[in-house]
């Protein structure tokens, strides 16, 4: 029997560990830039990735000693190492895909914000998913007496019923897997809305969060190619595109949670591209008690405030866009009926200062008077210079 899938099985698994890792470095650059901190959300990423890539290791060692190539074309130790690593390397992506979920409900609590109830349906979803998904990882192991007679068929002992109670189970876990991936896609879209930001941020990060839906669906192809744990005729070219789909889904899983996060990033490199346009702030215009410009204010630019924004950047150029993105969403109803940040913001400080400028005409020589609101700042200037060169 010609052809084997060991090819596929790496190209398609080392591509996606290549794409998840890059991702996740991109979310490391943005939380260290913009947050300033490494959040608990950010941990259980950094673990799931953690898992993953050594699921990979593991998946290459299984294809190493045979997996993807038909049964008839492996020694018997192959086929004893080739199943050992690949069952190895399912427990992990299983439980990677898990501990993905919960990062991506550890940043909804973390963008949710402090509110007076706690989110019970996230916490319940959490304990749901852990719970189903630490279960299937005994069935796989329990399906077999003694359990080494899963990778080794030689071996005295049975895997009746226990192989087919597996595989149902398996039916169950995956497919709750699948409905949770859609349910953590459009339970942000119900966040968003209730939040104090601009529409197209709602829309932006409904959309990011959004792609969890290519997670459920990877997620209900692996559950139709369970099927191949009951195969026992050429169990190491069946589990293929099983294996491939397992690996799929978890790097699916870690690259959703991870691009919510680095909105910010990569706004402020389309932003340095040109691709998008920045936001230019303008300086505030101070008005006098009868209501003309004061000096040092811009009269062609007149403002509704007279808040100064100074940076406190230690010398680094502050983001321009004064929407860097959801690290810095608020919400209504503080403590004190203000605003209050829900996910800290920037590391940099931004210092909101008034100022206010005042000029007397102290020599009382006729000079301009500050309470003329039409001598603009350069005449003012231009007239004290005069009179000081003048001996006046």
């Amino acid at each position: 029997m010609a052809g084997n899938n060991s090819l596929v099985i790496l190209a398609v698994s080392w591509a996606e560990t290549c794409i998840g890792l890059f991702f996740f470095g991109l979310r490391f650059l943005s939380n260290w830039k913009f947050v300033g901190r490494f959040r608990w959300d950010f941990a259980v990423a950094g673990l799931t990735v953690v898992t993953e890539t050594t699921a990979q290791v593991f998946l290459q060692f299984s294809v190493n000693a045979g997996m993807g190539h038909h049964l008839e074309e492996l020694s018997d130790s192959q086929i004893v190492t080739a199943l050992h690593w690949s069952w190895v390397f399912q427990l992990l992506a299983i439980a990677a895909s898990m501990l993905g979920k919960l990062a991506i409900l550890a940043f909804l609590v973390q963008i949710r914000g402090r509110h007076e109830k706690k989110p019970w349906f996230l916490i319940i979803l959490g304990v749901l998913i852990g719970a189903i998904n630490i279960a299937v990882l005994g069935t796989i192991l329990g399906q077999c007496k003694p359990m080494y007679k899963l990778w080794d068929d030689s071996v005295e002992g049975t895997c009746h019923p226990g192989r087919k109670i597996n595989q149902n189970y398996s039916f169950f876990q995956a497919s709750f897997n699948s409905f949770t991936d859609a349910l953590l896609a459009s339970y942000p879209v119900h966040l968003f809305w209730k939040l104090q930001m601009k529409l197209r941020i709602k829309v932006a990060l409904s959309i990011l969060m959004g792609l969890g839906w290519i997670a459920a669906v990877c997620s209900a192809v692996k559950t139709y190619e369970l099927k191949a744990l009951t195969e026992t005729t050429d169990i190491t070219y069946a589990q293929s595109s099983l294996l491939m789909w397992a690996s799929t889904e978890a790097w699916i899983v870690i690259i959703v949670g991870c691009v919510p996060p680095i909105r910010p990033l990569m706004e402020q490199v389309l932003q340095r591209l040109g691709l998008t346009s920045k936001k230019i702030s303008t300086p505030y215009q101070y008005r006098n008690s009868s209501g003309h410009a004061a000096y040092g204010t811009n009269k062609s630019n007149p403002a509704s405030h007279s808040n100064f924004q100074s940076n406190a950047y230690g010398g680094r150029k502050p983001f321009e866009d004064d929407d860097p993105g959801w690290m810095e969403l608020t919400t209504s109803g503080g403590p004190n009926g203000s605003k209050e940040r829900i996910v800290n913001g920037p590391k940099d400080v931004v210092i909101r200062t008034d100022i206010v400028t005042r000029f007397e005409d102290v020599d009382g020589q006729g000079g301009p008077s500050s309470g003329d609101g039409n001598i603009s700042a350069e005449d003012l200037i231009r007239d004290r210079s005069q009179n000081v060169q003048k001996g006046v």
